[in-house]
């Protein structure tokens, strides 16, 4: 009897190692077919990035197969361009996935995820590099855009600016700008950049019919946050 409940133990745990093994060989499938077909999507759309790197999460993923729906996938779409500003990566978060790896595979089937998530984080120095000043810097602190440099005869600047979303665009508000030169020929320059960073910027165009929700600028960047629903991953 003991011989036999030893057997059967080894049995079991055979079977676990073969099911965990096909688990994550079907999960590698699935995210080779998922990232193919939003390659596809993209560019359908005119919208540049690297190649989609895709994981679904959830475990065990046959399960999820079987019912053809997916808690999470996650994509990672890297330089994107096409806007005013480069978006070197958008982080993708799609939730409640309903698609079969079969539907995947022969392309009579399309994911479709309930609600689509994203963030990214926009360059500092590419934002005063599109504006073309020289000698700023610009940090957040997470409520504020802070303006510090040196601007030539202006001396050296220091103010603050507000970032909001305009129509699905990054709107730079400048809410003060001093120079420590306090000359009128100073206060000409100090006109110019506030009129160069005063101005609205567009994001590269967004994959799955995404809208822009909300920017912060925070210190390793401006963040962005997309969302859209009912969305056809490719």
């Amino acid at each position: 009897m003991r011989r036999l409940l030893a057997w059967l133990g080894v049995i079991v745990i055979v079977l676990g190692i073969i099911l965990g093994v096909l688990d994550r060989v079907g999960v590698h499938y699935a995210e080779q077919q998922v990232a193919k077909n939003v390659s596809t999507e993209l560019a359908s759309r005119n919208i540049t990035s690297a190649p989609p790197e895709v994981t679904i999460t959830g475990f065990p993923f046959l399960t999820q197969v079987a019912a053809g729906n997916y808690d999470e996938i996650q994509l990672n779409l890297r330089d994107l361009k096409g806007g005013t500003l480069p978006l070197p990566l958008l982080q993708v978060h799609a939730y409640d996935v309903r698609a079969t790896v079969e539907g995947l595979r022969n392309g009579t089937e399309k994911a479709v995820a309930t609600l689509v998530n994203g963030t990214g984080t926009l360059s500092y120095a590419d934002l005063v590099e599109v504006s073309g000043l020289e000698g700023v810097t610009l940090i957040g602190d997470g409520s504020v855009l802070r303006v510090t440099g040196n601007a030539g005869v202006a001396g050296q600047l220091k103010g603050a600016a507000k970032v909001t979303v305009v129509d699905g665009k990054v709107r730079i508000q400048v809410t003060e700008l001093t120079a420590s030169n306090l000359a009128p020929i100073a206060q000409q320059l100090v006109n110019t950049y506030k009129d160069r960073l005063a101005r609205t910027f567009e994001i590269p165009p967004l994959p799955f019919n995404m809208k822009l929700q909300s920017v912060n600028p925070a210190p390793s960047g401006l963040e962005i946050s997309v969302t859209a629903k009912e969305v056809e991953l490719g």
